[in-house]
């Protein structure tokens, strides 16, 4: 048994008192001797954080008791070192910043893909496999014959796509990123674009690589992740 559970969690939802809803998150962190970072903004929230096994069962109860995250999922790894430094909760006008305003986040599945369809979609040559991640992330690891946009940062995105992408709006594009949630906000801007069929891994690398065995496995490397490990 690991001494450390990292979960990393988001959900697009209105919160509009994000400024209040700080200290309370900062405060039960402290409490419980979770370490990690905190993302607020009215759009939802956004955080990785870790902890003992049963500190973090604590945090999520008290996560979970807020009505408005009452289903928050969390994604577990598990470590022997605790991979962050300080506690920080910060207020952002994006959870997730694709800097495109008016981009709101589809709170919909009908995008989504199971690990198991993932695999199948792959198959099809003329799906458009499209990494949505920074291109340190990629070099590590990623779908075989995915594209990678090579961006510096999430805010490169849109350009990438209104440069190279909108000729293929007919097309059948399927994204990935690390957990989901940049994918959310993609195929949000990919369906305001007037694109058609734009699917996303749903759960994201982690998820995939947590469900798929190793034998049937299409990803290639390791996984980057955002505390002092830096790849799973």
């Amino acid at each position: 048994m690991h001494a450390y559970t990292v979960a990393s969690c988001y959900k697009f939802v209105t919160i509009h008192d994000p400024d209040l809803f700080k200290p309370d998150i900062l405060n039960t962190m402290k409490k419980y001797r979770i370490l990690g970072t905190f993302i607020l903004a009215t759009e939802g929230l956004n955080a990785g954080f870790s902890g003992t096994a049963e500190d973090m069962q604590k945090m999520y109860t008290f996560l979970r008791a807020d009505p408005r995250l009452t289903d928050l999922i969390f994604k577990e790894t598990y470590t022997d070192t605790m991979p962050f430094e300080r506690r920080k909760v910060k207020l952002r006008s994006e959870i997730v910043t694709l800097g495109v305003p008016g981009t709101e986040a589809l709170i919909t599945k009908e995008t989504h893909l199971s690990p198991e369809d993932w695999n199948k979609l792959l198959d099809d040559p003329d799906v458009l496999v499209l990494d949505a991640r920074n291109h340190y992330e990629v070099t590590l690891g990623q779908f075989r014959g995915a594209v990678d946009p090579k961006i510096d940062t999430f805010r490169e995105f849109p350009a990438y796509v209104e440069k190279n992408l909108l000729d293929k709006k007919k097309c059948t594009i399927a994204m990935y990123c690390t957990g989901g949630i940049r994918c959310e906000k993609s195929t949000a801007y990919f369906k305001n674009l007037g694109f058609e069929n734009v699917y996303q891994l749903d759960g994201g690398i982690l998820n995939y690589i947590d469900t798929i065995p190793e034998e049937e496995s299409k990803w290639d490397g390791s996984c980057f992740v955002f505390d002092d490990r830096m790849a799973i």
